[in-house]
């Protein structure tokens, strides 16, 4: 607690001060933000969207002789 006396983020009664609260936000948000998904995962009809969509054209091009 000294350590966070002498930087003034803790008051005499071990209260955060103004400068205490603000840093203790900072790093809530540092930590929700490394702790969130980095993306969030498509579901299986937004998988199988492309493969549809890429279908008519793989006929084609295997029709075609395409390797």
């Amino acid at each position: 607690m000294d350590g966070l006396r002498e930087r003034g983020l803790v008051d005499i009664d071990g209260h955060f001060t103004d400068a205490g609260r603000a840093t203790k936000q900072r790093i809530e948000t540092v930590t929700d933000e490394l702790a969130a998904p980095p993306y969030e995962a498509p579901s299986a009809a937004e998988l199988d969207e492309p493969i549809t969509e890429l279908e008519p054209i793989t006929a084609a091009l295997v029709a075609a002789g395409s390797q």
